[in-house]
């Protein structure tokens, strides 16, 4: 691309050393509080209705060291949501904020917690959809204890997907089995829930594994009354964001990473998905970004 525009000659090496210096460079800034947070955010913090999206969860990256996780938090305004054109075909989030972080969760929390210090006032309209990991859970309890704690309802699918397999198999009885223990989620009708699945014959370890996994997070399950807040109950943002942020660039074939090469390109990827690639600008050529911020 430099070469069609302007004639220059850009070689690979060349571009790992910007990659690599630039990523570095901006990484102090990205452990700031956004001041430049996208504009749906910031309406939504002066906005008393307004609701605002948390949502985190980890990707293994193959480095030298082996596989590690980076970890991947996005926070996004429900203002932000769009809806498809396309019946049941989802939407997407015309814009986020992003932060990632390869190495210790601890490490990660602190940067996430830093970009979810303006909406702590927002109280239970800060909302935040994980999985069952406890750290995650633990982390917004101890940063955020006011918010609306959500557990990705197709995670506690997934659980009583394998009851329904363990018990019947891939018959018809199990699909029907299934759709109900969906609805009795839907209408947070858990403990029915739970007695149908100590009803069925299969294996007590399983069997105690799935309702101790749906007991310890019964009081992220009222997803009744979510529904009827208009709030979402899935986990598809993050998920889909591992796609895009990550995976897109980090997870092509034969790739292998260094852990700061890694980071560094993280830290790049968050800064352009966020829009807030004027923190790199401000490091290319920081008088004439002074002149024109």
């Amino acid at each position: 691309m430099a070469q069609t525009l302007f004639g220059l000659r850009v070689g690979p090496s060349q571009i790992d050393r910007l990659t690599k210096y630039y990523g570095a460079a901006i990484s102090p800034d990205l452990d700031q509080v956004a001041l430049d947070q996208p504009m749906a955010l910031q309406e939504a913090i002066v906005e008393p209705v307004g609701v605002v999206y948390a949502q985190a969860d980890g990707a293994m990256l193959l480095t030298d060291e082996g596989y590690k996780e980076a970890k991947l938090g996005r926070i996004f305004a429900a203002t932000a949501l769009r809806s498809s054109v396309v019946e049941e075909r989802g939407g997407h989030i015309d814009s986020s904020l992003f932060v990632a972080h390869l190495g210790a969760s601890s490490e990660f929390m602190a940067k996430f917690e830093c970009q979810l210090a303006p909406h702590k006032a927002l109280g239970q309209d800060l909302v935040f959809i994980s999985d069952g990991s406890v750290w995650l859970r633990q982390m917004m309890e101890n940063s955020c204890p006011k918010a609306t704690l959500i557990l990705d309802m197709y995670h506690a699918l997934s659980y009583i997907g394998q009851a329904s397999n363990a018990a019947f198999g891939t018959s018809k009885k199990a699909k029907d089995w299934f759709g109900e223990q969906r609805t009795l989620l839907l209408e947070s009708r858990l403990d029915s829930v739970l007695c149908n699945i100590k009803a069925l014959s299969m294996g007590g370890r399983l069997q105690d594994s799935i309702c101790s996994y749906l007991e310890s997070n019964r009081d992220r399950m009222d997803y009744k009354a979510y529904r009827e807040r208009g709030l979402l109950i899935g986990s598809g943002a993050i998920e889909s964001a591992h796609r895009t942020v990550m995976q897109r660039r980090l997870k092509r074939s034969g790739q292998r990473w260094s852990i700061r090469g890694a980071q560094q390109v993280l830290n790049l990827r968050v800064c352009f998905m966020s829009d807030r690639w004027d923190l790199v600008r401000h490091h290319i050529e920081p008088l004439n970004y002074a002149m024109t911020a």
